[in-house]
């Protein structure tokens, strides 16, 4: 096994008086996705590359703050694409929403071409049937991605794991012989979610025999880590806040705190964790609980929750999330990029699920017992009640064992550019041995 810095890449340096044209093309959709790629797409252009984006739903906002311009939709729709327009303005009328897209004329746009791509795929009677059942998952929008590919003639395309748009575009690569990389978030690895990529970059070793398992080439994979977590070097380096932060919310420095990170909906896995808090509480005097409301859900369904949990909880969702992971002492939550960050923090996480299928977590759960997993409330609250407060030093070392074991280092967008690299170069390294 190798990571990617490990393989003999060329320097990119090298090459930088031959690649002023070469086109990196990137399609992504937003949350996590496109913080992935950011720092790989800066770096990129740093090198030289010409770097385009077809930023996708919130994509795009994220992009523009990172002083990229993203390509939408908007720009691959025709005035010809008449049937694309009646029916993006119909389905705009019930989807559009402004805190996912930028413009009603992308979501039109996006809506549209997608559709109409799906009628030319299906049939006008099975594309409705399609769409019914499954709304926009039903979308591999391929017509508008070569658009898409015949207006920007990418060298290399750089995407991530997603049904739709990105699978559309490692699709309509390998039609035309553009070489692909994927990159993966921790929770890619269920079958809905293939990245049939020439390159797959995935963020520790774990991961490779999931996807071999599943069909994939071990010589196409390799690890590099996940840009989308390097924050944590930063914090760890930087002055802490965490000691302000809890006086300020009254929590002794001896007391136990909890983080608990919520769903955006209300579900049977958020009742057991607060029916599983609700009897820990009572057997754990020192035992305090920040009950912090996902930014797209109800914050009346949070201030119900502490209600229940009683004095010992109070609502945190001003606070950047950074700063409250480091000032609590465990996270408690659901299947969530959080309980990785919080892990490599070096705290204590308590997991919750529906059932026990451990692989949809995509995360070494085993790996330097950092986490407990429950279905059931009995185990939750056997789970929660074996939570101690650890020292300093504790959390220090199971934080560093963990950021090793998932190459949590700053250096993840460099390892996944150097890939870029490699295929822009067109040959294939040994990878995983």
């Amino acid at each position: 096994m190798k990571l990617a810095h490990e393989s003999d890449l060329s320097d990119p340096q090298m090459t930088l008086r031959n690649i002023k044209q070469q086109c990196v093309l990137a399609v992504c959709y937003g949350g996590g996705h496109v913080l992935m790629l950011i720092p790989v797409l800066k770096h990129l252009k740093s090198l030289g590359y010409d770097v385009h984006v077809l930023g996708l739903t919130t994509a795009a906002a994220s992009l523009r703050k990172a002083g990229l311009t993203p390509i939408g939709f908007k720009e691959l729709i025709q005035p010809e694409d008449s049937r694309a327009i009646e029916h993006g303005i119909r389905l705009a009328e019930e989807m559009h929403k402004d805190s996912k897209v930028q413009s009603l004329e992308e979501s039109i746009a996006y809506l549209g071409l997608s559709y109409a791509d799906l009628e030319d795929q299906l049939g006008v009677v099975e594309a409705k049937k399609e769409f019914t059942q499954k709304g926009r998952q039903a979308f591999l929008p391929l017509a508008p991605i070569r658009r898409l590919f015949d207006r920007m003639q990418p060298d290399v395309l750089l995407t991530t794991n997603s049904p739709r748009a990105e699978l559309a575009s490692i699709r309509v690569a390998a039609e035309l012989g553009v070489p692909s990389v994927g990159v993966l978030d921790l929770f890619g690895f269920g079958a809905y979610n293939d990245i049939p990529a020439d390159y797959v970059c995935v963020p520790f070793k774990q991961a490779v025999s999931i996807l071999v398992d599943r069909g994939l080439n071990p010589d196409d994979i390799i690890v590099t880590g996940n840009p989308n977590f390097d924050w944590v070097n930063k914090i760890s380096s930087a002055e802490s806040q965490a000691a302000s932060w809890r006086i300020q919310h009254h929590v002794k420095p001896d007391e136990m705190l909890a983080l608990y990170a919520m769903k955006p909906i209300w579900d049977e896995i958020e009742e057991t964790i607060v029916q599983s808090l609700e009897q820990v509480l009572t057997n754990k005097p020192s035992f305090k609980i920040a009950v912090r409301p996902h930014p797209n859900s109800d914050h009346q369904i949070a201030e119900r929750v502490i209600t229940r949990l009683g004095n010992r909880a109070f609502l945190n969702q001003n606070t950047p999330l950074p700063v409250a992971v480091e000032a609590s002492d465990a996270l408690i939550t659901h299947k969530s990029t959080v309980a990785v960050e919080a892990a490599l923090l070096g705290r204590q996480v308590a997991l919750f699920h529906s059932n026990r299928d451990y692989t949809t977590h995509a995360i070494p759960l085993n790996l330097y017992n950092w986490s407990t997993f429950s279905i059931t409330v009995d185990e939750g609250i056997e789970a929660l009640s074996k939570l101690k407060k650890d020292s300093i030093e504790t959390q220090n070392q199971r934080g560093a064992d963990v950021r090793k074991a998932w190459n949590c280092d700053g250096q993840s967008h460099i390892r996944i550019a150097d890939v870029v690299v490699q295929a822009l170069q067109s040959s294939k390294l040994s990878r995983v041995v």
